[in-house]
């Protein structure tokens, strides 16, 4: 979710077998795991968030499964759409809401069909590289 920075809660120890970094685009993107701040509210309204300019994806660290692989997709869109400049001035999403609405739908509708095509990642990984 996309909303002002304002954060200043410290992170915690990634939870074993999380990711710490993701690559999108010619950027390295840190993944942080945080626990929501209901003193200072962060992250109380939304599971998680891109901040552009630090290259930071923060994620709730006491999510299920599936929200935690649902708000990582979401939060890596984000990084795409900036990256790409979709959100730029006089791009497709350049207002606030529309990237929202456009990310949201994009991440439920890939982990809705990776779900129920079990084989769809594990073909993509195997083909990824071929030349031929």
């Amino acid at each position: 979710m996309k909303k002002q920075n304002k954060h200043v809660a410290k992170p915690i120890a990634a939870p074993k077998g999380e990711p710490t970094m993701i690559k999108i685009g010619y950027r390295d993107i840190t993944v942080e795991w945080m626990g929501p701040d209901f003193k200072t509210d962060e992250l109380t309204d939304c599971y998680g968030w891109y901040k552009t300019r630090e290259g930071l994806i923060q994620i709730q660290d006491k999510l299920c499964g599936q929200e935690k692989v649902n708000t990582l997709l979401h939060e890596a869109l984000h990084a795409i759409v900036y990256g790409s400049g979709l959100n730029q001035a006089g791009g497709p999403l350049k207002e606030e809401d529309a990237e929202e609405l456009a990310v949201n739908q994009i991440t439920n509708y890939l982990l809705g069909m990776f779900r129920d095509n079990d084989w769809f990642l594990d073909y993509i990984k195997k083909n990824l590289h071929k030349d031929k």
